[in-house]
């Protein structure tokens, strides 16, 4: 009996209970405050944005066209524009890998002699991110080398076509097994070439100078420059938990807790970092380097556009490191360290962005003032060079626009930059 009317009270109770949650959902429905704005802001872009078939091009085009003579081609040129699309619909299908010493080859003559085209890539593209470029068929080399060149080139009419991936290992190359490409193609190409331009190499190729000046013009633009408040609105979820820390150098620190960012603004740069746990296990290059644009695409922007020019040697289970140079009409930007103005370093670590770095400037680019100018033929230069300290050290000599920031000006001059051992450069105008 008392079992029986535990039940029944229990039963009533929770009847009682449930009544008392319908009053209260029915007519007392639970106040909810909007939140502000002012609190949180999506982030936005500062730039355009861009893909990787953007950023992926060769620094010059190199034409043989025999009997000594040689025609160099840089991007945005139209005859380089023609020849890079036409080379795009061949393909490259296998890789026989071998000592460009040993291969039965004299290059010299190939040089000299031979019909042909050099493609160019200064600090070496791996070959999975070379696939993104050029049609490579079938299975890459596993060791995923940096290919600093690919060599195409025929002894003359109906004769066999070869092409050879030189890599940034010195001596160490692939021979392509089934080239897509006949002697007729590549006569074609040559054509691209302007004979009204020719240049010459003293150093069995590493690079080539005109025998002409050039006639390259320099610029001037105005600028702004990245404030704390855009890069808090565009890398920070929400801007208005950002705490700031200014150092005894006077950089200042901007941080949400998690992510952070610090402005140097004698130098103009800006450093952002997100740390990241350590990663388990290898990761791909290409994949980080998408991950990357597409992190830079969605919080800044491109300001302008932008070469992949450095990837990492291999793959690593710490953070891959990428570099992107900036270019105006042909040339790329360059300063006297591998980093500055024009240049965007950028650490991703399984497909997470673990910082960057860049310049604060943004140059308008419609404000640009053009002014004529000239670079030195290569004979000129040459003999410039009989006196130059470190001649030993020079890697490649290239033009090139070498930046200077003023308060209120940004300059670009057209210059030949001379590029060291260590990585660093020099001018000469």
């Amino acid at each position: 009996m008392i079992e029986s009317l535990k039940s029944i009270f229990l039963v009533v109770l929770i009847g009682t209970s449930l009544y008392q949650s319908f009053i209260l959902a029915s007519y007392s429905p639970p106040k909810i405050e909007p939140i502000q704005q002012s609190n949180y802001v999506q982030t936005e872009t500062l730039g355009k944005q861009a893909e990787l078939s953007d950023m992926l091009f060769p620094d010059q085009l190199i034409i043989h066209l025999g009997n000594q003579q040689h025609s160099v081609l840089y991007p945005n040129n139209y005859y380089y524009t023609r020849l890079l699309d036409n080379i795009k619909q061949r393909s490259f299908r296998g890789f026989r890998k071998t000592s460009m010493y040993l291969v039965n080859v004299n290059w010299e003559e190939v040089r000299t002699k031979q019909l042909g085209v050099e493609i160019r890539f200064r600090d070496g593209i791996p070959f999975t991110i070379l696939q993104q470029l050029f049609r490579i068929e079938g299975e890459i080399p596993v060791e995923n080398d940096k290919i600093t060149k690919i060599w195409i080139y025929s002894k003359g009419t109906n004769d066999e076509v070869r092409a050879f991936f030189f890599t940034d290992s010195p001596g160490v190359g692939y021979e392509v097994i089934g080239a897509d490409f006949t002697s007729k193609d590549v006569e074609n190409f040559v054509a691209y070439g302007e004979p009204t331009n020719l240049y010459k190499t003293t150093n069995s190729g590493d690079y080539y100078l005109p025998l002409k000046p050039l006639s390259i013009p320099s610029y001037t633009f105005t600028y702004t420059q990245l404030t704390a408040d855009q890069l808090k609105q565009s890398l920070f979820v929400d801007p208005g938990i950002t705490r700031y820390l200014k150092e005894r150098d006077g950089s200042e620190i901007y941080t949400d807790s998690k992510r952070g960012f610090q402005l140097n603004r004698d130098q103009r740069w800006v450093t952002y970092s997100d740390p990241v746990a350590p990663a388990v296990s290898k990761t791909e290059v290409l994949d980080d380097l998408l991950a990357g644009i597409k992190f830079i695409n969605q919080h800044i922007g491109w300001d302008g556009k932008y070469m992949v020019s450095r990837t990492p040697q291999k793959q690593l289970l710490d953070n891959q490191t990428f570099m992107f140079r900036q270019y105006y009409d042909s040339l790329p930007i360059v300063t006297a360290q591998p980093e500055g103005f024009g240049t965007m370093k950028m650490q991703v670590q399984k497909g997470v962005i673990s910082g960057f770095e860049r310049s604060m400037v943004i140059p308008d680019l419609k404000s640009g003032q053009r002014r004529d100018s000239q670079l030195m033929s290569g004979e000129a230069l040459e003999e410039r060079l009989q006196y130059y300290k470190n001649r030993a050290s020079i890697v490649s000599i290239f033009p090139a626009y070498r930046p200077l920031v003023t308060d209120k000006t940004l300059t670009l001059t057209s210059v030949w930059a001379l590029e060291m051992r260590d990585g660093t450069y020099d001018f000469i105008e």
